[in-house]
């Protein structure tokens, strides 16, 4: 003997209920509170070389930025102002 439950389910619930918590989820990520370098090429869509030349070695991202033992880490809530801020130039 098997005993077989239906469940039913509102398509629009279900539909709500799923954005509800993919916002979750996002807001959940946010910004952080430090970058890697892996992070800065995944908010900028640029290679490691080009985060170099261009952004890293910036003077105004010395501030925010620490190299320790090979591995760079940002400020992620400067990193995210500066790259707003000075988009244009980039």
């Amino acid at each position: 003997m098997t005993a077989t439950v239906q469940i039913i389910i509102d398509d629009n619930y279900l539909q709500k209920e799923v954005v509800r918590q993919v916002n979750e989820r996002l807001v959940d990520m946010g910004v952080g509170t430090w970058w890697d370098m892996k992070r800065l090429q995944y908010e900028t869509s640029r290679s490691y070389d080009w985060l170099m030349e261009y952004v890293v070695y910036d003077l105004r991202v010395q501030g925010f930025a620490k190299q320790k033992n090979n591995r760079w880490l940002f400020k992620a809530q400067e990193m995210k102002e500066f790259l707003t801020k000075f988009y244009d130039e980039l």
